[in-house]
């Protein structure tokens, strides 16, 4: 009796916790306040190509990677969305029963992983064309704009 009381809490605080991100964080820029983080297509910035020194074979390649994993990830954020909804139809219902609701939220976790997953692959693709010096100068030059944008937001 008590594993069940345990679990339908455990469900429904793990519902609250789903249902609260599907709001999700607002995106950063001029709208929505400070961003910390150059844009996130960067390298298609003319700023950020002379700062940083990009060749144009850079910038092609990491254009590139982000096109092939921005690809991938659209259909795992299908995939991420279909489980989501899949698992909200199940607490909605309220008839699931508990294996139903952790398999839901298995594939739900497991679908979340895969976008996350995807997204770091692509950084550190990204990452690796760049030359040593250039990726401690874009550490340098995402902590000057965060910094910039911080103090111009007081």
């Amino acid at each position: 009796m008590t594993t069940r009381i345990f679990a339908s809490i455990f469900v429904c605080l793990f519902s609250v916790a789903v249902l609260g991100q599907q709001q999700g964080p607002k995106p950063q820029g001029p709208s929505n306040g400070p961003s910390a983080k150059p844009p996130s297509r960067w390298w298609t910035t003319e700023k950020y190509r002379q700062e940083l020194k990009l060749t144009a074979e850079q910038t092609a390649h990491i254009e590139k990677i982000f096109q092939a994993s921005m690809d991938r990830m659209k259909v795992q954020k299908e995939d991420f969305d279909r489980a989501q909804s899949d698992f909200s139809q199940l607490m909605k219902q309220g008839a699931a029963s508990e294996r139903e609701l952790l398999r839901a939220a298995d594939s739900l976790e497991l679908a979340r992983f895969k976008v996350s997953s995807e997204r770091t692959s692509m950084l550190v693709r990204i990452h690796s064309v760049l030359t040593p010096e250039q990726r401690l100068l874009l550490q340098a030059i995402s902590k000057r704009d965060r910094d910039h944008d911080r103090n111009g937001s007081r």
